[in-house]
């Protein structure tokens, strides 16, 4: 079975998000563009985005990929406009959930939650709060990754 690749904001990872992520088949991926956002229980990093020096919060021997890895993907100017200009990291993450290939981001943040059904859209990853959307995203994940979101936009393309 395939897995269903999930970015998890370093804040979003309850432990009711860590025991699913032990029960079934999914992949956790996160980038630490926050300060003292790693953690251990998130040990696969997400490609990143068009992040500044500051917002690389690995050292240089950590860091994934090459330099021109690190440029935006196709929808960041889009990303950043629907979260706001002030937001600039949050449309980071969201901008390596694309990148990575995500069918799903947890987040606690409403600057991204507020605006879900816009960033979903365009970008055909489901936006799960990790309390309050814990049951709808357990439904979509034993549904197995099957036909994505993700997948029916880019047949649309």
């Amino acid at each position: 079975m395939d897995c269903v690749r999930i970015y998890c904001e370093h804040g979003a990872l309850t432990p009711q998000i860590r025991k699913l992520a032990r029960s079934v088949h999914i992949e956790i991926i996160h980038f630490p563009y926050d300060r003292n956002s790693r953690s251990r229980h998130i040990s696969n990093i997400a490609s990143p985005g068009a992040a500044k020096i500051e917002d690389l919060n690995l050292s240089m021997y950590d860091l994934p990929g090459t330099v021109s890895d690190y440029s935006s993907g196709r929808h960041f100017k889009e990303i950043l406009s629907i979260i706001g200009p002030g937001n600039r990291r949050d449309a980071l993450h969201v901008d390596s959930a694309f990148k990575s290939g995500c069918s799903v981001f947890i987040t606690q943040d409403h600057h991204i939650l507020d605006h879900r059904a816009q960033l979903e859209a365009l970008l055909g990853i489901k936006f799960f709060h990790p309390v309050v959307g814990l049951s709808d995203l357990k439904g979509l994940i034993a549904g197995g990754p099957g036909v994505s979101v993700r997948e029916v936009d880019a047949e649309k393309a």
